[in-house]
């Protein structure tokens, strides 16, 4: 009879256990509220996109900052800060990006072409010491510039 009892009381109690971890709260929560929480465990050596050379950095920037496109969840790119996916014109040497205008910096201040021209070209300036330049070398005068013959 006790090892009855005993077997039934934790059958009733893992139950429960399982079961108060399905309940809902709606005391304080915000039901609209989004906050996804990382933790980075490695130190970081820098935020700056032209010299970050870690996984950890590059984990950091890629969920702190946004881009022209981001990737879907199948993969497949949407537009992020552009309007629209863009396809090249000129023979396939040009694109041609429209910023959505609403595209704001955490100060409010508009995001505009002129600041991912200026992120791309600092990118590329030897004094900067660019880590990832090899990304460039598809683009007219890209490898000049980051040998120092063109600027």
């Amino acid at each position: 009879m006790k090892k009855r009892v005993l077997k039934l009381s934790l059958i009733v109690g893992g139950a429960l256990l399982m079961l108060s971890g399905c309940g809902h709260s709606s005391g304080a929560s915000n039901q609209n509220k989004r906050t996804l929480n990382l933790m980075q465990t490695a130190t970081l050596t820098t935020l700056d996109s032209t010299n970050q050379a870690t996984l950890p950095e590059f984990n950091t920037l890629v969920n702190t900052t946004e881009g022209l496109y981001r990737l879907n969840s199948k993969d497949q790119p949407v537009p992020a800060m552009a309007t629209k996916i863009v396809k090249p014109t000129k023979n396939g040497t040009q694109y041609v990006f429209h910023i959505r205008k609403n595209a704001k910096w955490s100060n409010g201040d508009p995001v505009l072409a002129s600041d991912f021209e200026y992120a791309w070209k600092r990118a590329m300036n030897p004094a900067n010491k660019p880590v990832y330049t090899y990304i460039f070398s598809g683009i007219k005068n890209a490898d000049a510039i980051n040998n120092g013959k063109k600027s």
